[in-house]
């Protein structure tokens, strides 16, 4: 046998998994860079992201204290093209390791999950925070190769998925309702197999659940320590806030209606979308209930009940131990399980129900279309809010800049907020999709602004100036009078609001 050097053995493995994962892995990239290309080739700014340049946000203060880790990695630095073609890599590389845990069989529905996985919108508002965007997408493909190394089974398999778990975790939190919810698929997947033992299913559950206690247990353990040292606070987990579990359990399932019935979050973004949503939901009701007629006791056929019941909680199960109030769109990335559990059931049925599985793949390819448009959409939304907050500031610096007496000491107190720095772009709507913000400046954003964007350092804000007599009786910007210079100070006062 030929000895080979640890790059040759390497290098095969990588032939191997490319040419046995090609289909999916491509599918992402090319439907990725389809939706997200724009963002990618452009600077597109939110309030968050104007802030944000230079560093990856709030990270030890929100819990995410791997963030700060990927440093190491991922360089303190908002870089859309480098950033957006790595998490593409990332995400695709995850949706192979969940086309390999669920065992899709068909070729259409490896390349239309994937698809989902990379053009889904929580993703497309993940872009646009950019200097975080590599690392969630890291956490995103932990969470899914800590399903499938529990589904691989052992000891030491169990052992990595907590560590995967735990890192994903402190990463970003809301990714465990990824790794919850393809947990559930799993179990419906096993219960379903023509020698399914409930027994089993029943063991295997409680594994997977320890898991992820034990990840939390983990995650909570390193917060604690680094807050304790640190010495700084960070954004609470309390499960028993605002109205206790049973409440957090009755938010978590009506949230999950509303992302059909009002387009919440903006994941159901279109009519069609609707429709291509309703028809998954029928594809895996299909399959339910021709699963639970193959159950050969009552028992097995509860279980599936419960696992089914349990589907949408597993999705939403941030609402368990986080705060309402800091849940939104970017952080429901679960609800991309709904596209993978669609594509499972439709495998189930293959030679027994063609329409179904046709109606899935159908379904499945409306939704990526809508998708990408809606990426695009919110893509050009920010552009446009970019450009309307660019054209205003560099006309109100020129003014500024012109006011005599203005000198490079000068120092520049702008006041106040200006509430529609762009015209109306309501015709482009983003739902309440996380990311685009029309006042993408505002007092905490607009030294950054323009600082880094504009080329000027010149601002400084003075907080007593808004309760002096004089300042209350200027009028507000662009009316004559709104830029003063008080040349004893050397100092020129822009009231916004």
């Amino acid at each position: 046998m030929e000895n080979k050097s640890l790059c040759e053995r390497l290098s095969d493995t990588l032939e191997g998994l490319f040419i046995k994962f090609r289909l999916p892995f491509l599918s992402g990239i090319i439907l990725g860079l389809f939706a997200h290309g724009y963002c990618f080739t452009n600077k597109l700014l939110n309030a968050d992201e104007t802030a944000a340049l230079f560093s990856k946000g709030a990270d030890v203060t929100s819990g995410r204290w791997g963030l700060v880790l990927s440093g190491a990695i991922f360089p303190d630095m908002s870089m859309p093209w480098i950033y957006g073609i790595i998490s593409v890599v990332l995400l695709s590389a995850a949706a192979c390791v969940a086309v390999e845990a669920f065992a899709l069989k068909s070729p259409l529905l490896k390349v239309l999950t994937a698809g989902a996985m990379l053009v889904f919108p929580a993703q497309t508002g993940t872009f646009c925070f950019m200097y975080t965007s590599a690392p969630y997408a890291l956490a995103v493909l932990l969470a899914v190769l800590t399903v499938y190394l529990c589904k691989r089974g052992g000891k030491l398999r169990y052992v990595l998925a907590c560590l995967f778990m735990a890192l994903s975790l402190l990463i970003y939190q809301a990714y465990i309702s990824i790794t919850a919810s393809f947990f559930i698929i799993l179990l419906l997947q096993m219960l379903s197999e023509d020698d399914a033992e409930t027994k089993k299913v029943i063991v295997t559950a409680v594994k997977y659940f320890a898991v992820l206690l034990v990840s939390l247990g983990i995650y909570l353990a390193i917060t604690t320590v680094v807050k304790n040292v640190g010495g700084s606070g960070y954004q609470e987990y309390d499960t028993f806030a605002e109205g206790g579990i049973l409440y957090r359990v009755r938010i978590a399932y009506s949230s999950f209606v509303r992302v059909f019935v009002s387009g919440y979050f903006g994941f159901v973004n279109s009519t069609l979308s609707l429709i291509a949503h309703i028809v998954c939901a029928a594809v895996v009701i299909a399959a339910a209930v021709t699963a639970i007629k193959k159950q050969r006791d009552l028992i097995s056929s509860a279980v599936m009940v419960i696992l089914l019941i349990l589907f949408p909680l597993s999705i939403n199960c941030l609402y368990i131990i986080a705060s309402v109030d800091i849940i939104h769109s970017v952080s429901q990335f679960g609800f991309l399980s709904v596209y993978f559990l669609t594509a499972a059931a439709a495998d189930s049925l293959i030679g027994r129900a063609v329409i179904w599985r046709d109606g899935a793949v159908g379904a499945l390819a409306v939704i990526v279309i809508c998708n990408i448009f809606f990426a695009n959409e919110v893509y050009l939304k920010m552009f446009l809010e970019y450009e309307n907050a660019y054209a205003f500031y560099n006309t109100l610096m020129m003014q500024v800049m012109e006011t005599p007496g203005f000198n490079s000491e000068t120092i520049i107190d702008i006041v106040g907020n200006e509430s529609r720095t762009d015209y109306d772009l309501d015709r482009i709507d983003t739902k309440n999709l996380t990311g685009p913000n029309g006042n993408l400046v505002d007092s905490y954003t607009r030294c950054d602004f323009i600082k880094y964007y504009l080329g000027l350092d010149l601002y400084i804000y003075r907080e007593d100036i808004i309760w002096a007599d004089w300042f209350y009786d200027m009028p507000t910007y662009p009316d004559s009078g709104s830029i003063v210079m008080r040349e004893d100070e050397n100092r020129i006062i822009v009231k916004l609001s």
